[in-house]
């Protein structure tokens, strides 16, 4: 088994993202008929929000573990296309490595089960005199599941020219479940080619 755990692999193992809901919704106590327009149904793509989450990875061939703790920005910039901004911190044995990272993510609302979207990033990784430029695309869907949930399976690549090791494949799926308008829960689970895996939970949080 491959042994080799860099900035890469750490990061995007664990990486976007977001979050499978378990709460269920509060029921209407009011006896006469109302609409039902208290739902969110809607995901994240085209929305103003943030987003909070910590991974917990596990390393392929090595006895500790690694955690991200993540923040990031999404901001529509027009109709069908949004722009984003994220900040990790990866512990781990050997130290610890921070990123930050800026792109765009296209995509589509045509269809009535989901957004499929593309994504572009570029970025800057750093620790103990260890830097390089990031750079990073993505493709997914995010799938209409019930009203407040959704699913968004992923492919990504990500390469980090500097650093150790060659670029890194990433697949995963990421969750949304809208506990009311302004709040939802979170939580994921990504591999690398590496066979790194890693879980992730969190919130976001509209503004």
């Amino acid at each position: 088994m491959k042994t080799k755990y860099s900035f890469k692999s750490l990061v995007l193992a664990a990486s976007l993202v977001a979050g499978a809901g378990l709460t269920t919704a509060r029921a209407d106590v009011d006896p006469a008929p109302a609409p039902a327009s208290t739902t969110v149904a809607q995901g994240l793509l085209g929305q103003v929000y943030g987003t909070l989450t910590y991974s917990y990875i596990d390393l392929d061939g090595a006895a500790s573990h690694a955690d991200d703790y993540h923040f990031s920005l999404n901001q529509p910039l027009a109709f069908g296309l949004d722009g984003f901004l994220s900040y990790d911190f990866v512990d781990f044995n050997a130290g610890h490595q921070n990123v930050v990272m800026a792109g765009l993510r296209p995509f589509s609302a045509r269809f009535n089960w989901g957004k499929p979207y593309v994504e572009a990033g570029a970025g800057f990784a750093w620790a103990s005199g260890d830097d390089s430029f990031v750079w990073e695309i993505a493709a997914g869907a995010e799938l209409q599941v019930t009203p407040q949930l959704t699913v968004t399976p992923y492919v990504q690549y990500t390469d980090a020219p500097d650093l150790a090791g060659d670029g890194t494949w990433n697949f995963g799926a990421k969750g949304n479940y809208w506990v009311n308008s302004q709040w939802a829960v979170t939580a994921g689970v990504a591999f690398d080619d590496d066979s790194n895996v890693g879980f992730t939970v969190g919130t976001n949080f509209r503004f």
